[in-house]
């Protein structure tokens, strides 16, 4: 079959310059049919330097540079074709023994022929995969695809988001945040969005999600699109945020150095765009809070180069600090100069931000790292000052000339404390536990040092955190076993939230020796084998699913499952969080999994149960917990996401 649409230049093997204009000024030169350049101002020009006195020429010294890359992927000969294989890192010498080659190129595993050998089978590409969009282009045409009829048509509040979305690129605004709480439908609202786009200025899509995502968004691009003539589609890229490294190719040449936090480096600032993205949809938005982490500032290069970008959570950050990845779209709303048409990366945009912040009164505060560079703390010194700042932030989303957001809450999520009494030998442990972790961050433990008491300290305190957590997730395994067998014997399936892969292991085996089927999720799992755990749960061939995910996965009964067509069980479904978590990021998400819409648009309900053991520290942690979703229920302008007074009566009731 012919290439899909824009035939004129290829996707892949044209690249984009490093540091182009931001897709606000790109949108509009499109809009206007201007070259983007054109709407770039024009940078003052530096003074020259003045001449350093001439010094002895120092020995020259060895650089490190990459070594030239192999060609790319050839054209297939006549009557052949290329498959390029997903090959675990662990089974490469395998795929290579079958006849698979590597291509340093483009750091990919290739195979030509007339057919793919029955070995390497399992390693074919997925649909919307980079190994499939590298394929297509090496082949110069496209698998044969079907035109049927759509499984899944979008509700009215889907559609509301859909017309919102097309409404702001209309007015030039290239910036969408779509914030609806969990369950609601955010991957159909967006897919229904590009669907509807213009063919003539969007082709290209990129999607940046987390690993147990993907399998959901190739069901449902594949269903949006299921009635278009497939030279008429878009071309999607899905891809992780782990691996939003390979979306980089590093010129020939180019000085990487030794160290691998120091090549890093260079390959952000230096490498060149491999795809010509027009959209770049960034899933579960969260991830990139840390404007400063490699995948945060590899996708912001993509973002300035898109000409539409589109930011996905419920949960996109619960304090002001959070929010500098949307910098460009609060500049663009707002009328005001955060960035400017200065190309920022990483550090260079939280100084920028933090520097915003602070100018509009935000209670910032800046101090310093180990690293000697400046940081900043979000430090309100009353809660009037707490409130007036996430107010501010709600109004930068919520607001402008332009609406660019939409935010709208889920009926209210059932939550019930889950108190855990610990044995006399669990407590000694427990409190040996306490003892060690307080040991190693230098606690009111002291030791006589030349007849004088000095404080003893240990600089690993994170190895001591997570070692006392580990060891209170364990303690408690029984007693959560024991509540999870009652809620299966009354005819409930149920979802436990976990954080340690170890715990996991152990509470599976526990409930397995007790005859209970339990599928376990967690992210030493590939893709395919954590949808086909899930898979298990949601057609009743397990009762119980342990997991470490905390986003999305759907557990929720009634849920339509394609392309198979069938609905997953109608028994109740429970969720227990065994082990509590710090961040309202996370607890939302994982109270999200099994309160969702189903196929029928009724929302089904999940208690959620937080669990921890009494008379311990983890108490803490879940009141800390539950009192932050209100600040980010707030900043989402969903004020009745949580009520932390309730939860705590709740708590005092159990306790009676």
């Amino acid at each position: 079959m012919p290439p899909r649409r824009r035939t004129a230049r290829s996707t892949t093997a044209r690249t984009v310059k490093a540091g182009q204009s931001s897709a606000a000024r790109k949108f509009a030169a499109a809009k206007n049919g201007e070259p983007a350049a054109a709407q770039k101002k024009a940078a003052p020009k530096k003074a020259a330097p003045k001449k350093a006195a001439p010094r002895k020429r120092a020995a020259p010294r060895k650089t490190s540079s990459r070594k030239a890359a192999a060609p790319d992927l050839r054209v297939p000969d006549p009557g052949e074709r290329v498959w390029v294989l997903d090959v675990p890192f662990e089974d490469r010498s395998a795929a290579g023994a079958a006849g698979a080659r590597w291509y340093p190129g483009p750091r990919v595993f290739a195979y030509y022929g007339t057919e793919l050998p029955e070995y390497l089978q399992p390693y074919e590409s997925m649909p919307y995969s980079l190994q499939r969009w590298l394929e297509d282009d090496a082949n110069e045409t496209w698998r044969d695809e079907v035109v049927r009829e759509r499984a899944m048509q979008p509700r009215d509040t889907q559609l509301e988001s859909v017309r919102r979305h097309l409404a702001a690129l209309e007015a030039g605004f290239p910036y969408f945040a779509q914030m609806d709480s969990t369950g609601l439908g955010k991957t159909l609202a967006v897919c229904e969005a590009v669907r509807q786009m213009s063919a003539a200025e969007i082709g290209t899509v990129l999607v940046a999600a987390p690993k147990g995502a993907l399998p959901g968004w190739r069901r449902t691009i594949a269903d949006s699109e299921a009635d278009i003539e497939p030279s008429d589609r878009k071309r999607w890229l899905l891809i992780t945020y782990q691996s939003t490294k390979k979306l980089l190719s590093v010129p020939p040449e180019t000085d990487l150095g030794k160290r691998k936090r120091t090549q890093n480096k260079r390959t952000i600032s230096l490498g060149e765009l491999r795809f010509d993205i027009d959209v770049v949809i960034a899933d579960e938005s969260h991830a990139l809070m840390n404007i400063e982490s490699q995948q945060s500032q590899i996708l912001w290069r993509y973002q300035e180069a898109a000409r539409s970008v589109v930011w996905m959570s419920a949960t996109p950050g619960y304090q002001p600090l959070h929010f500098a990845y949307m910098a460009r779209a609060v500049e663009r709303s707002r009328g005001v100069e955060i960035l400017g048409d200065d190309e920022y990366l990483g550090y260079a945009v939280t100084m920028k931000w933090a520097e915003f912040l602070i100018e509009h009164g935000f209670a910032v505060k800046a101090g310093k790292a180990t690293t000697g560079l400046t940081t900043w703390r979000w430090e309100p010194e009353d809660a009037a000052r707490r409130e007036r700042d996430i107010a501010s932030v709600h109004g930068w989303l919520s607001g402008g000339a332009v609406p660019w957001s939409i935010s709208r809450p889920s009926p209210p999520t059932p939550r019930e404390p889950l108190g855990q009494e610990l044995t006399a030998a669990q407590k000694r442990l427990y409190n040996s536990a306490w003892v060690d972790y307080r040991k190693e961050v230098g606690l009111p433990i002291w030791k006589a040092v030349g007849g004088r008491r000095v404080l003893q300290k240990n600089p690993s305190t994170r190895a001591a955190t997570l070692r006392f957590r580990q060891k209170c997730s364990y303690l408690r395994i029984p007693a959560s076993a024991d509540q999870v067998r009652t809620w299966v014997k009354a005819g409930n399936q149920v979802f436990v939230s976990m954080f340690y892969r170890e715990s996991v292991a152990a509470l599976a085996q526990t409930l397995r020796d007790e005859g209970l089927d339990v599928a376990v999720v967690d992210g030493s799992m590939s893709s395919p084998e954590q949808e086909a755990s899930i898979r298990r749960f949601q057609t009743g061939d397990a009762s119980v699913i342990v997991s470490t995910t905390t986003s999305a996965i759907n557990l929720h009964t009634n849920e339509l499952l394609l392309p198979e067509g069938t609905v997953s069980t109608l028994a109740p479904r429970v969720t227990l969080i065994h082990d509590p978590r710090w961040t309202p990021i996370d607890i939302r998400q994982i109270e999200g999994r099994a309160n969702r819409i189903d196929k029928d648009h009724n929302h089904t309900t999940s208690t959620c149960y937080y669990g921890y053991a009494e008379g311990t520290v983890e108490e803490e942690m879940v009141l800390t917990g539950i009192e932050r979703i209100a600040d980010l229920g707030s900043i989402v302008g969903q004020a009745d996401l949580i009520d932390p007074e309730a939860f705590l009566a709740a708590k005092v009731d159990a306790g009676k």
